[in-house]
């Protein structure tokens, strides 16, 4: 068995473990509504830490390459990220841990 490592600038929140089925379905339903021709919608995605001891949702990401850096102020970041997360939470009714804002996630699997 091989592990490999992976790591992730997620623009997002951390909010406390839930219920997988009821997040997966908020999630799954964004899938399912119209965007309404608006190309810039934003799609929230969850990235979980460890055995999901934590939750992530991010409206934006990118792979961080081994043996490199990257300067945060770099990262882009849209203003539309922070409404669609504020607006996934508040309907979900999850408490925020902290953010909007970017995360360093590692992936060991």
């Amino acid at each position: 068995m091989s592990v490999s490592h992976s790591a992730y600038a997620v623009y997002g929140v951390v909010a406390p473990p839930r219920e997988a089925m009821a997040l997966d379905a908020a999630l799954a339903a964004q899938a399912r509504r119209p965007a309404e021709g608006n190309h810039a919608r934003v799609r929230v995605e969850l990235f979980t830490v460890g055995d999901s001891e934590h939750t992530i949702l991010g409206a934006g990401y990118e792979p961080l390459s081994p043996n490199t850096y990257r300067a945060v102020p770099s990262l882009p970041v849209s203003a539309q990220w922070d409404d669609a997360l504020l607006e996934f939470v508040r309907d979900l009714g999850l408490t925020i841990r902290t953010g909007p804002c970017w995360l360093v996630v590692h992936d060991l699997s």
